[in-house]
């Protein structure tokens, strides 16, 4: 009983000490995972904020390459209207130096060459255009790239902030759970505290009744020693003639006596030497009077004669009035309260040697007397009947 009340409270100690971590486990990993994208969501939103100032500068570059371009435009205007009016000059001229004078020639040389020089300013200025262009083209693909990339980015923020509210609401949805986890661990951990206390309560009480049940077993097998060496003392005699043999066993006491000493053959009236040997035993088994006597009459298998088969049909009989009849003296001349004593007839089927010699049938023909505990004695009763 003790055992099992220690390894009950053991497992109800262990078990209220296994469920809490197996939810906080869970919880933590959602945690996590919500930090972890909360960290790369910002990282996102870093890397969009660099892209749109990125595309301001570009945007900044490319007006200031329209600008350029503008005034590329406005001085190759002046030139080509100033190459026209050169053109138109030349004609002029050329009426005029038809008309006359090397000097004019000279003129129109210088003119020509003036011509030629804003000519090659129109061809580098229309390259540069073309290069301002092109490079304007180029930042165009890369505003539209990095447009793309912030389109790409959104579509991630966005699906990220999808992953960090679902994430959310799943922690919230945990944090309702653990909450009402809680509530219900605690009171499992209050309904475990008290019945760990209970198991304690008991387990005491069990120990102050274990210990008390232990004072009483080695006070009662004291007692039973010291009747047991009351008993080899008074019928010292008697055990070194070997007609009498005194076991004692765990708690009973069974004082062996040969028929011999109580009774003649075939006859149940106890002999005035046997009186003797009862008074000195019923003595001594008069001091315990919480046991139990219980008087056996054990016959040998030598069938009842002629002369007293009508007072003893079968040994049953016989072995039945000599338990009677040593019970009565009990009763009668010591004074044992007769609650105390219980008669019992095994006949010859209890023998104690095989009834195979008369040597054999002589130790077979006796009259046991067993002091017993109370309780025990119930226990043997209820076994034999279970048998019969």
């Amino acid at each position: 009983m003790k055992g099992k009340l220690l390894y009950v409270f053991s497992l109800i100690v262990v078990g209220a000490f296994l469920i809490a971590p197996f939810e906080s486990s869970a919880c933590k990993e959602y945690i996590d995972e919500n930090a972890a994208l909360r960290s790369e969501l910002e990282v996102k939103n870093k890397e969009v904020a660099d892209m749109k100032n990125t595309i301001s500068l570009k945007n900044l570059e490319i007006e200031e390459m329209k600008k350029q371009i503008d005034m590329k435009n406005t001085e190759l205007q002046r030139l080509y209207d100033g190459a026209q009016m050169l053109e138109r000059n030349l004609k002029s001229l050329g009426e005029i130096l038809k008309a006359g004078g090397g000097e004019l020639s000279n003129q129109i040389s210088l003119l020509m060459q003036g011509k030629q020089s804003l000519e090659e300013q129109v061809i580098a200025l229309r390259n540069d255009i073309d290069a301002a262009f092109k490079r304007n083209e180029r930042l165009n693909q890369l505003v539209g790239e990095y447009q793309k990339k912030i389109g790409d980015q959104t579509a991630d923020i966005k699906n990220l902030q999808k992953e960090r509210d679902s994430l959310k609401k799943t922690s919230n949805d945990l944090k309702n759970a653990l909450a009402g986890k809680t509530d219900e661990l605690s009171k499992q951990v209050a309904n475990l505290t008290t019945q760990k206390q209970n198991l304690e309560k008991q387990l005491s009480e069990l120990r102050k009744n274990i210990d008390s049940q232990l004072a009483k077993e080695a006070a009662e097998k004291d007692r039973m020693k010291k009747t047991y060496d009351q008993l080899v003392k008074s019928l010292e005699g008697e055990i070194g003639q070997k007609t009498v043999e005194i076991q004692h066993f765990k708690d009973a006491l069974t004082i062996n006596i040969m028929d011999k000493i109580f009774f003649d053959s075939g006859k149940a009236e106890i002999k005035p030497e046997g009186a003797d040997v009862l008074r000195r035993v019923g003595a001594i088994l008069k001091t315990v009077p919480d046991k139990i006597i219980r008087i056996e009459g054990h016959t040998d298998d030598v069938p009842i004669g002629p002369k007293i088969v009508e007072k003893y049909p079968t040994n049953w009989e016989l072995g039945a009035a000599r338990a009677a009849n040593v019970a009565e003296y009990f009763r009668k001349e010591v004074g044992i309260d007769p609650k105390r004593i219980a008669v019992v007839s095994y006949s010859m089927y209890r023998p104690l040697v095989p009834h195979t010699t008369q040597e054999n049938k002589a130790k077979n023909r006796r009259i046991e007397i067993v002091l017993l505990d109370k309780l025990y004695y119930q226990m043997m009763e209820l076994k034999e009947s279970m048998e019969k």
